[in-house]
């Protein structure tokens, strides 16, 4: 028997070796120059441990500088910070995440993999299955949060010893009195953040009266750090589309009370990405237990999400290592997928029109992520002569400091063009009204001056602008 083991044990090395090396060959033999350097950072045929991955994504950051943001969206119970990676320079964004539950860190391995492939495909030109990388992620960013719940699964993966000993009889409590938590699925206060939601929260199904190892629902939604962070930074980045990586048993959740206008959108993407996958649809329910994180944002956002289960079926415990293999050629170009199909979302969210008008801004203004109220960047754009590139109604996109932004030019005092450069002296025979903008309403009026001799600074049109003891200002020529 023992012998027998040992016979497994060593073919599920031999095959997560193979797998590796099969992986590498294919990343590397569609660049278009094969002889370019490798800066592969994420093995995952290992376990990532949160330290491990934080390591690892401070390394892709450094490696791919233009490419890749990260930012933390939180801070757990026990100090750990909840990382978000964003890979591509697009407007339009989509959010994929895992380690919702502890025990299935798996997810994070394939999106620590995810951001390493696909950074060096962009930085190469390379293309997946056809996909072309550096296209599409300057079209569509990618958000990846790959360890939603550390606190979990440091103590899945490291148990008591990675907590304060002050803690340990009550997680030994919560785990039934065993001091193994390989089942353990929970956040470190034995509540299960995809049962946080609030998503018909109160009908959940099969939730335990006290914090537990597993589906504890909590007192009240949202309650943990985890599922707050979660919310707050999707409601922020404003995805197209979320995918929520679990594990296990091959199955994908495209559905939760579903609007009729959506269900033909969602089911033709749920069928595309079961055809990549080879996972099957989980039927949908009438009335399903809610409380999940893809549920929340199908019925709040009214766009498509997705939860996939990776792996084949394990009871109670982790995705052996060398499940990876599979895994990964079943979702190697899912996020690039969800990337060209949010692009398209976003597009028809706003419809704008491509351009390349002047635009000269006579007060500062507010940036936005979007060309919508609700996203403002928190900097203004002092005044300044720009060319934007983008119009959706009084909306234009314009370059800026922090890369391509919109402004609200009703909000705005402006020009259409530039004005031009008129370095001169004039003089007022008559009195002159003088205005704050080169617009001859009373609300512009600065005051009259009296005939004298005034130096000039630019021209627009029949406007000129004017330096006075007390400051800058248009009149407008007499004809």
């Amino acid at each position: 028997m023992e012998t027998e083991r040992k016979s497994r044990r060593l073919l599920q090395v031999l095959v997560a070796i193979l797998g590796a090396l099969l992986i590498m060959g294919n990343a590397h033999g569609s660049a278009a120059n094969s002889n370019v350097e490798s800066k592969e950072i994420v093995d995952p045929y290992q376990v990532y441990t949160y330290e491990l991955m934080t390591q690892h994504i401070d390394q892709l950051a450094a490696a791919y500088p233009e490419l890749i943001t990260v930012k933390s969206i939180g801070t757990t119970d026990f100090g750990r910070e909840i990382k978000a990676v964003k890979v591509g320079k697009g407007e339009a964004s989509i959010l994929i995440d895992g380690s919702q539950h502890a025990r299935e860190w798996m997810g994070t391995n394939l999106i620590l993999y995810m951001i390493d492939r696909y950074a060096y495909a962009y930085e190469h030109n390379m293309k997946y299955d056809d996909y072309p990388v550096r296209q599409l992620l300057d079209q569509c960013s990618i958000w990846f949060v790959p360890m939603v719940n550390p606190d979990g699964v440091t103590l899945q993966q490291e148990g008591l010893n990675a907590f304060p000993e002050s803690y340990h009889a009550y997680l030994t409590s919560m785990n039934g009195g065993s001091t193994n938590f390989k089942r353990w699925k929970a956040n470190a206060s034995g509540i299960d953040i995809n049962r946080q939601y609030p998503a018909m929260w109160t009908s959940i199904r099969n939730s335990p009266r006290y914090p537990t190892f597993k589906n504890f629902k909590g007192s009240e939604p949202v309650e943990t750090v985890e599922a707050q962070s979660m919310i707050h930074f999707t409601y922020e980045s404003d995805p197209e589309i979320v995918f929520s990586y679990h594990t296990s048993g091959e199955v994908l959740y495209w559905h939760f009370h579903t609007a009729a206008e959506h269900l033909a959108r969602d089911k033709k993407m749920a069928d595309f990405i079961s055809a990549m996958t080879g996972y099957g649809q989980v039927k949908p329910d009438k009335n399903p237990s809610g409380g999940g994180f893809t549920d929340w944002f199908i019925v709040q956002f009214g766009r498509p999400g997705f939860t996939a289960e990776l792996g084949p079926y394990q009871e109670e415990t982790e995705l052996p290592l060398w499940t990876f293999t599979d895994i990964w050629d079943q979702n190697q170009s899912i996020g690039l997928y969800l990337a060209s199909e949010g692009y398209k979302l976003w597009w028809e969210r706003y419809p704008m029109e491509m351009i390349e008008e002047k635009i000269q801004l006579l007060n500062p203004v507010q940036l936005y992520n979007r060309p919508s109220d609700s996203f403002p960047v928190g900097a203004e754009l002092n005044e300044a002569k720009i060319t934007a590139d983008a119009r959706l109604g009084d909306w234009y996109r314009v370059p800026t400091w922090l890369g391509p932004k919109w402004v609200h030019l009703s909000q705005a005092s402006y020009l259409h063009g530039h004005s031009e450069s008129y370095a001169n002296r004039i003089t007022l025979k008559d009195t002159t009204p003088i205005y704050k903008s080169p617009n001859p309403d009373e609300s512009q009026l600065l005051g009259q001056l009296d005939p004298q001799e005034v130096e000039t600074l630019e021209r627009w049109n029949d406007w000129i602008l004017i330096r006075t003891w007390s400051g800058n200002g248009w009149i407008q020529e007499k004809k």
